[in-house]
């Protein structure tokens, strides 16, 4: 299927169809064969040479979260999501399984309830989803199981994450994997304020095709939409409303820079002091000081941004792609674009931070336990016969946004690993970007200032990390 004709899809890939119970750790079952699977031809030549099973003997699978909704896609009635529902049927039918994607714990509890029944050897399910800050703790206390010793998984196939692949391989093991790959921040940008300003309201778009949607050019934007329309001296319409996690990493991805980078040898290391990373906070603050960006009103709630953009009260924000519910009913029409670089920085180029969650396998199963979970799931998320794993992601974006563009194009980029600045900084425990960027955002201290600040606190931690993460490579290399 091609993209021209994807707006018949009407929701995206998040959930399962069965209800299962649940398989502790410990459990021993007869091994499996490796005879080859006939529910997805196309999967299955792609899964030739891994390892397979006749019969999962009843086995059932709950992978969890904190924000799926398994009774939402039961009924679904839209070209894509028959054709998952079908195949998901069949695969459970044809190797006698269970497998159900579910809202099963808090986003708070997540880990909590991870480490602690792992440790005791009773995990609720077989699979979880994990946020990147929560991952390198139980990691680091041998909670995962290593997944590259599963002959049921070849990560090397275009539906696995590369970017999750490579955060979650340490020593010769791999320790998380995601069939996802999720869009995250860009610039949204209100259509009815770009024309009162004069501008063009594709021209977001046709300048980040021919790529030219750069620092200047936003910046020229900036001075075109702030404005004092009753002429009282004060700003009534601003260019920009954003939340300052948001809006200062941004800032750096684009102009080559992170707040924490990973070396050729795998060691994590403090890169606020970078002259990259100093140019681009000093230049996002600047914005500031100029008055393109809305300031906090007093009092407000930390997502008053969300509003001042619905409200026509800013033209554009720096904001994740899911934050869309936040605004998708407002009255002005809206559009999506990546978020400007820096013309002047060499090989710099239109960027995204991802931040993916990571599903993980407790490390307390035994190995055919493991093996059948892995092979479920491996099968569970094959992708759906007549879709790329791109156009399964972008699927489920088509009914979210106001224009196709905003898919075809931004989404698309945000896909593509060149578009993609690797984010490290989460699998640093005890540091946060709002340690740098609250602060700094709200003009209380300089990027000078609270670089100097942070450097010796964050190197610590990241050298404790390193030590762990050294530790814990050596034990798992052969």
């Amino acid at each position: 299927m091609k993209v021209s004709v994807k707006k018949l899809i009407a929701m995206g890939l998040c959930v399962v169809l069965t209800v299962g119970t649940l398989t502790g750790c410990g459990g021993s079952e007869k091994a499996g064969s490796d005879k080859g699977s006939s529910a997805n031809k196309e999967g299955e030549s792609k899964s030739a040479e891994k390892k397979t099973f006749e019969d999962l003997g009843g086995m059932d699978i709950i992978v969890g979260d904190w924000y799926t909704e398994a009774s939402t896609l039961a009924d679904r009635t839209d070209e894509f999501g028959k054709k998952q529902n079908q195949y998901w049927e069949e695969i459970q039918k044809q190797y006698n399984f269970t497998i159900k994607r579910d809202a099963v714990f808090s986003y708070t509890d997540a880990k909590k309830d991870y480490v602690n029944s792992v440790m005791a050897n009773n995990p609720k399910f077989q699979l979880y989803y994990l946020y990147q800050e929560f991952v390198s703790e139980p990691l680091m206390k041998g909670l995962m199981y290593d997944l590259s010793t599963l002959p049921e998984f070849n990560f090397d196939e275009e539906k696995w994450n590369p970017t999750v692949k490579e955060l979650m391989s340490i020593g010769d093991g791999i320790w998380g994997m995601s069939p996802e790959n999720e869009p995250r921040g860009g610039i949204f940008y209100n259509k009815r304020l770009f024309k009162e300003a004069g501008i063009n309201e594709e021209e977001p778009y046709e300048l980040q095709a021919s790529g030219e949607w750069t620092w200047d050019k936003f910046e020229e934007y900036c001075k075109k939409l702030t404005k004092d329309t009753d002429g009282d001296g004060k700003t009534d319409q601003y260019a920009m409303a954003s939340f300052s996690k948001y809006y200062l990493p941004m800032c750096a991805a684009n102009n080559n820079a992170t707040f924490v980078s990973r070396n050729k040898d795998g060691k994590y290391e403090n890169a606020i002091t970078t002259s990259e990373f100093k140019n681009a906070m000093n230049w996002g603050v600047d914005l500031i000081k100029k008055g393109y960006i809305q300031p906090k009103p007093e009092n407000a709630a930390w997502d008053w941004y969300k509003a001042a953009f619905r409200d026509g009260e800013s033209a554009m924000q720096t904001a994740e792609v899911y934050e869309i519910s936040a605004f998708a009913d407002m009255e002005d029409d809206w559009g999506f674009v990546m978020f400007p670089y820096n013309q002047d920085t060499k090989d710099a180029t239109n960027k995204t931070t991802p931040n993916d969650n990571i599903v993980v396998m407790p490390s307390c199963f035994d190995a055919d336990t493991a093996e059948k979970i892995a092979f479920a799931y491996d099968l569970y998320t094959e992708p759906v016969e007549g879709y790329t794993p791109e156009e399964q992601v972008l699927e489920k974006y088509y009914t979210q946004f106001r224009d196709d563009r905003a898919v075809d194009e931004t989404i698309s980029m945000m896909l593509q690993q060149e578009h993609k600045s690797t984010s490290y900084l989460p699998m640093i425990s005890e540091i946060d970007y709002g340690d740098f960027c609250y602060s700094v955002y709200a003009m209380a201290t300089t990027p000078a200032k609270k670089i100097e600040e942070l450097s010796a606190k964050w190197g610590s931690q990241i050298d404790k990390v390193n030590k762990n993460y050294e530790k814990f490579a050596q034990e798992h290399t052969k």
